[in-house]
């Protein structure tokens, strides 16, 4: 067999995968009720234990819900792009960013936030619970693992204590649109 009919066979075989699994995505509806509560429970257990949470079943199935469901908005804000730019490093990056994720997730639920884009005030709210949360994940990373520190989310702490945070969101460069 040539290369090319090889090529056309892989070709094919994609396109018939793509084709079945597209109507799949499709049929997934609205998220439930219930999933919303698992998501605000998720959210709250992972400001005690972000790690263990994020590599769990219930921390995979999260983030492939977050990716399925078409009735809520996930993109990125400037907490986001704040862990993204330098903010924590490495294993401690990975894990925040998920709970930042989590975190936003859960205030949207609870809010009933769909899309936060569309509204500036509840793109700032929605950002500043992300921000709270990974701010959280990261004292009880830090309480366990002292090696876990980062000296820009040490000062995000500071900011908080003093009832700042605001500046620090003012600060945060924002997500292109």
């Amino acid at each position: 067999m040539s290369f090319t009919q090889l090529l056309q066979q892989a070709c094919t075989a994609i396109i018939f995968a793509i084709a079945i699994a597209a109507p799949a995505a499709a049929e997934r509806g609205p998220s439930t009720p219930e999933e919303r509560a698992r998501v605000v429970a998720l959210a709250e257990a992972a400001n005690r234990d972000p790690l263990g949470v994020m590599n769990s079943a219930d921390g995979r199935w999260f983030m492939k819900w977050a990716d399925d469901i078409p009735d809520y908005f996930f993109g990125p804000d400037r907490g986001a792009l704040w862990m993204n730019s330098g903010a924590a490093k490495g294993d401690l990056r990975r894990v925040l960013r998920f709970h930042h994720t989590l975190s936003t997730a859960a205030y949207q639920v609870q809010h009933q936030v769909f899309d936060p884009t569309k509204d500036a005030a509840q793109m700032e709210a929605k950002t500043m619970a992300g921000i709270e949360g990974l701010l959280r994940a990261y004292e009880s990373l830090k309480d366990k693992q002292p090696e876990n520190q980062s000296e820009v989310l040490d000062n995000a702490l500071v900011l908080r204590q003093q009832g700042k945070l605001a500046t620090l969101y003012k600060s945060l460069p924002q997500p292109r649109n």
